[in-house]
């Protein structure tokens, strides 16, 4: 006789427990990442918990019906997680829209919309290789990337199921049955097939994964097939927990029966996530195969299940404090991060311990109140649960209104921007005496009399650049592409040499160049100061710069007509060693080929750790608070005078005075917006600063017998 098998668990109380245990890690990660450097892992704890969840509750109804009931599946999805994430999306654009400055409406509207259609994933990866948009704010909204995830998930994961279903069905003829001993059985799990494809998905998301993360791609840690092996795993594992055919012998893992196997596993599952929450940081190549560690330590707990004994950990997995931060940890892990975005807007800073208790306590009342009043209500609600026709309706409408609101405030900021372009374009007809930089020597004025409208608008500063195209190529291109400009046969052929903050410099040395009938040459490369000593980013494989500054190097020297080198770099980037050697060593080669080089000090930054367009728009009249005092405006490490040092026959110049007086460095001088980010300084403000720029370029040159001394 073949012994029954016990029923299956309805509830699992080490499931919630690993759902308190991921949310918590992620809020700490979040509120205090020096103690918890690596608790990122707790989405790959989310993740994998529910492949396992999601593919148990497919397995059955296949077990039960031989279908998948999709329209069911997915209205048990829109009632399960789109009340309390629409609250969240609808709560941060009231909040927004309230209390911060129309520059970030636009932007925050852009991801409450990709965030209700489950696409906030795919925005942030675009972002992350964008070098624009890579240093931009984190929104409110940012970690709904991860429910993008899964919600893609949720919708190819049942397909995929059902067509495993379909070609094991196919393959043994559609209606046969299955002897087994003198029984038959019809339907059943299709368990060969599904193994297939579980692997399959397993192993080239992993692989595509690794290829990625290996390669340097930050949008590995967003994009959804380099994510989807970590849910599938969970899947795997439910399969494998599948109980056998009725009249089978239940298959497999005799060993967890043997006392304090299941002890072990569970504590080693829980090391093991402990290992990577406490061992990881933002350094460590991720998510690839170094996510195989948070996700095993899950599936490890999830298989022990039910622990017993002295030393096991059902007890401390069943604490009531445990099991609640468990059921409510959708709505902790929604609340979070929005309650820490608007802190870190009005505090400006990071929070200290008291602050992170505090932020924690708040984002726990709002994930109780969400679970209790949102959430729970609505997921039980009769008439959703009576139809899921009308569930999934209930859902689209919910959608189309949360995307129409997502709209208003980008729609809103975008008239409000039109107005301000209109008295730009005013302004710039005839820019009245003292407009930008001509106004230092008058003591660098916010305003001039009779004029309040800043150029560019802030709600639109961040465009405010060259547009160079391929000219400028970003931190991850093995090349520096060389451009030429101005006069074909110029009377000096000047190079423009550097990483972004050399590029801001682009307009200043394109009006002089065309003044003085210059051939101006370019090779910039954003991340990519020009020295011969690496920067420390590039070791994680993040930027590509060392053999592009040797090419570039070699091509300037190789060309055998350039006169001078301009360069200016970030005094905010850190090198491996010898970063004032590195400089000066590519410097000294140059010299000594009779090119003359000429470093711009690093400009200074504004005096707010958001962007100073922000800082601007919410402050116009108290613009005093986004400028920074001379002894806190420059980055400690800039190296262009060490480096002068070392190569004396460099020309160093310094505009320092032209961004800063009585001791002060404003962020609107002269009614022009000096920066528009957080340290790249404005295309407007640098052609107001060209005439000046030309007249010490010119000195220097002229000192070097390079152009005729009467001119």
């Amino acid at each position: 006789m073949i012994a029954e098998p016990k029923p299956p668990r309805r509830f699992l109380p080490e499931v919630q427990s690993l759902r308190a245990v991921a949310v918590l890690l992620v809020v700490a990660y979040h509120l205090e990442p020096r103690l918890v450097p690596g608790g990122f892992i707790g989405v790959d704890v989310f993740f994998a918990i529910s492949g396992f969840l999601i593919t148990g509750h497919l397995l059955r109804e296949v077990r039960k019906t031989g279908r998948i009931d999709l329209p069911g599946f997915w209205a048990a999805r829109v009632r399960r997680i789109l009340p309390a994430a629409f609250a969240v999306i609808l709560a941060v654009l009231a909040a927004t829209m309230a209390f911060l400055p129309a520059t970030q409406w636009k932007t925050v509207g852009t991801a409450a919309l990709a965030s209700a259609f489950s696409v906030e994933n795919w925005v942030l990866a675009a972002d992350a290789v964008d070098y624009l948009a890579s240093d931009a704010e984190p929104t409110a909204l940012q970690h709904f990337w991860s429910l993008g995830v899964e919600e893609q998930f949720y919708l190819v994961w049942p397909l995929l199921v059902l067509l495993a279903v379909w070609v094991a069905r196919s393959l043994r003829g559609i209606g046969a049955r299955e002897r087994v001993g003198r029984r038959e059985t019809s339907g059943g799990l299709p368990r060969t097939a599904l193994l297939l494809v579980f692997g399959i998905v397993i192993i080239a998301s992993l692989a595509y994964s690794m290829v990625l993360v290996g390669s340097g791609n930050p949008a590995a840690y967003f994009i959804t097939p380099a994510r989807v092996w970590e849910m599938a795993a969970g899947g795997l594992l439910a399969l494998l927990l599948a109980p056998p055919e009725p009249g089978l012998a239940a298959r497999g893992a005799r060993w967890l029966d043997v006392p304090g196997v299941r002890t072990a596993l569970a504590w080693g599952g829980f090391a093991a996530i402990a290992a990577a929450a406490f061992g990881f940081d933002a350094g460590t190549p991720f998510p690839g195969l170094s996510a195989a560690l948070p996700v095993a330590g899950t599936l490890a707990v999830i298989l022990a299940g039910q622990t017993s004994g002295v030393l096991a950990p059902q007890k401390l997995l069943e604490l009531p404090a445990v099991q609640w931060v468990g059921n409510v940890s959708y709505s902790l892990y929604l609340w979070h991060w929005p309650a820490l975005t608007f802190f870190l807007f009005f505090a400006e800073d990071e929070p200290g311990p008291a602050q992170s208790i505090g932020l924690l306590v708040l984002s726990l009342l709002l994930a109780g109140a969400s679970h209790r009043w949102i959430e729970t209500p609505v997921r039980t609600l009769a008439p959703l649960a009576a139809s899921n026709w009308r569930a999934l309706g209930a859902g689209a409408a919910a959608l189309v209104l949360v995307a129409a609101l997502a709209v208003a405030p980008g729609t809103l900021a975008e008239r409000e921007i039109a107005a301000q372009e209109r008295a730009v374009a005013t302004l710039l007809a005839a820019p009245p005496a003292g407009f930008g930089a001509a106004s230092v020597p008058a003591g660098a004025p916010a305003y001039l009399e009779g004029q309040k409208q800043i150029v560019p608008v802030p709600a639109d500063a961040e465009h405010d650049l060259p547009d160079l195209g391929e000219c400028v190529q970003k931190p991850k291109s093995p090349i520096t592409v060389e451009c030429a400009k101005g006069a074909k046969d110029g009377s000096l052929t000047v190079a423009l040499v550097g990483d972004s903050h050399a590029t801001h410099w682009y307009r200043a040395m394109e009006e002089t160049a065309k003044e003085q009938g210059w051939t101006l040459l370019t090779y910039l490369k954003n991340s990519c100061p020009f020295n011969a000593t690496k920067r420390t980013a590039e070791a994680d494989g993040s930027i590509s710069c060392h053999q592009a500054n040797e090419d570039t190097l070699e091509r300037i020297l190789e060309r055998g007509d350039v006169d001078a080198v301009v360069t200016s770099h970030w005094a905010g980037a850190t090198f491996e060693k010898g970063a004032a050697e590195g400089f000066a060593e590519y410097w000294g080669k140059l010299e000594d080929a009779g090119i003359r080089v000429y470093p711009i000090i690093d400009t200074p930054r504004p005096g707010t750790k958001s962007y100073a367009r922000d800082c601007v728009a919410q402050n116009p009249d108290e613009l005093a608070t986004c400028g920074a005092p001379v002894s806190e405006a420059f980055e400690a490490n800039d190296y262009t005078l060490a480096a002068a040092g070392l190569e004396p026959r460099a020309g160093v110049l310094d505009f320092s005075d032209q961004f800063c007086a009585d001791g002060f460095c404003p962020a609107v001088i002269g009614n022009v917006l000096v920066y528009r980010d957080k340290h790249h300084v404005s295309d407007t403000y640098v052609r107001t600063l060209a005439p000046v720029f030309g007249e010490r370029l010119e000195a220097l040159l002229r000192a070097d017998g390079l152009i005729d001394p009467e001119r």
